[in-house]
């Protein structure tokens, strides 16, 4: 057990932006962070993040809202999936507190979002998951960002829902042009689903309530990064 004092923590800083773990809570983390200026759009698609201002005024801009400002001893938790960004005008310090496995996935005008439903059943409910961590070719696709995606169970049986972000339209559109069914013929996935719903969201404000509104628990092996 170690004491810590937060301004101590802090009071040496003099970067525009530093964030930084303080300590761990059984599968979250506890960090604080040091801001003047803005940082960029993005969201986490696996966790709910709480932010504890303790210094200066942070603001929090939305895509889909207006821009929520946190004064010392305020507190603002913005659920996993939401296109949020942080920015102070002058020297803030807050607490933010989230899963120690966190990802950030960096958002920016003109991003496209890839929205797949599939319908499944308890017995191709495995081999669905299986193929579907055959997608990993797509990290090496131009403009590709990030897939990722998980079960649900609803009414009508399994579903399985599958987002991914591309820079652009016309990325996307190459890829299925050019990529995307010599990558599927290799997954063997024909046969592990009944039906299949496929969008492609444009606009930041539908992407935003697309990733807000799909959000399952992740298959680790789904997840496929453009950045590796």
């Amino acid at each position: 057990m170690n004491k810590m004092n937060f301004s101590s923590l802090t009071k040496g800083i003099k970067e525009k932006h530093a964030n930084f773990i303080v300590s761990e809570v059984n599968v979250h983390c506890l960090r604080i962070a040091v801001l003047e200026g803005e940082y960029v759009w993005h969201f986490h698609p696996d966790t709910d993040e709480l932010f504890i201002v303790l210094e200066g005024e942070l603001l929090i801009d939305f895509k889909d809202r207006g821009t929520e400002v946190l004064k010392p001893n305020d507190t603002l938790l913005i659920p996993k999936g939401v296109i949020h960004r942080t920015r102070a005008n002058a020297r803030t310090v807050n607490l933010c507190m989230e899963q120690t496995s966190a990802e950030t996935v960096m958002f920016n005008e003109g991003n496209v979002l890839k929205l797949i439903c599939c319908k499944t059943d308890e017995l191709h409910k495995q081999p669905f998951s299986e193929a579907q961590a055959k997608w990993s070719p797509l990290q090496n696709v131009k403009g590709f960002i990030r897939q990722w995606g998980g079960f649900r169970q609803s009414e009508d049986g399994w579903e399985a829902v599958i987002m991914a972000l591309w820079e652009s339209k016309h990325d996307y559109l190459n890829f299925m042009e050019h990529d995307h069914d010599a990558i599927f013929e290799k997954t063997n996935q024909t046969g592990t689903f009944q039906a299949i719903e496929v969008a492609l969201i444009e606009g930041a404000a539908e992407i935003n309530q697309a990733l807000k509104s799909n959000c399952t628990v992740s298959e680790p092996g789904w997840m496929v990064d453009g950045r590796a």
